[in-house]
């Protein structure tokens, strides 16, 4: 019983160590999606920006490959 007892409590601390360690690695996901997500809208304004100073004409994303 008491061999039992120490095999589950090194699985508790294992899993412990590992929850940690996932928590960590969440918390630095989150935070480079929202450095990522910041930037994409930046990268989006811009290219708006772009868009209306080079003249009202369609869209990057709906004009025609050049080998059109």
């Amino acid at each position: 019983m008491e061999e039992r007892l120490t095999k589950l409590e090194m699985k508790l601390a294992y899993a412990e160590e590992t929850i940690v360690t996932l928590n960590s690695v969440v918390t630095e996901q989150a935070k480079e999606i929202g450095l990522l997500t910041s930037r994409l809208e930046l990268l989006e304004k811009r290219l708006v920006d772009l868009s209306d100073e080079v003249g009202g004409g369609p869209a990057i994303a709906d004009r025609r490959p050049p080998h059109y």
